[in-house]
């Protein structure tokens, strides 16, 4: 028995494995975002790396899955770049640039802790 749109659409069937869970979505997009410079990019500079995910996400391809498209990595003979290796660098950069801020903004403060260090 054929199952109905609404529940291949519910069932995220359209999308790539890396891209059903909506953590895992966030930190492509960011990833994304900042490996291609986007705000270097003229007709992109304005578009944040939040919108970029809404939009494709959410209306372009759940709008290509109600016409039966989905997403799939390439079967061709090529060496592809390692798209789950590009994200955790990506995030351990961002990690590390958050924890010099935080360690900047320490020192600046004369190294007091903030409510979220405090458990409040």
């Amino acid at each position: 028995m054929k199952r109905s749109i609404q529940e291949w659409r519910s069932s995220k069937d359209y999308l790539p494995d890396f891209l059903k869970d909506f953590h895992d979505q966030k930190d492509f997009f960011k990833a994304m975002h900042s490996m291609i410079k986007v705000e270097e990019h003229e007709y992109a500079k304005d578009i944040s790396w939040v919108v970029g995910h809404c939009y494709v996400i959410d209306i372009f391809l759940w709008f290509l899955s109600r016409f039966g498209y989905k997403i799939q990595k390439s079967t061709a003979q090529v060496n592809f770049e390692d798209l789950d290796a590009a994200i955790e660098l990506c995030m351990e950069i961002r990690y590390k640039q958050f924890a010099m801020f935080s360690e900047q903004e320490r020192e600046k403060n004369g190294n007091e802790v903030g409510p979220a260090e405090q458990g409040q």
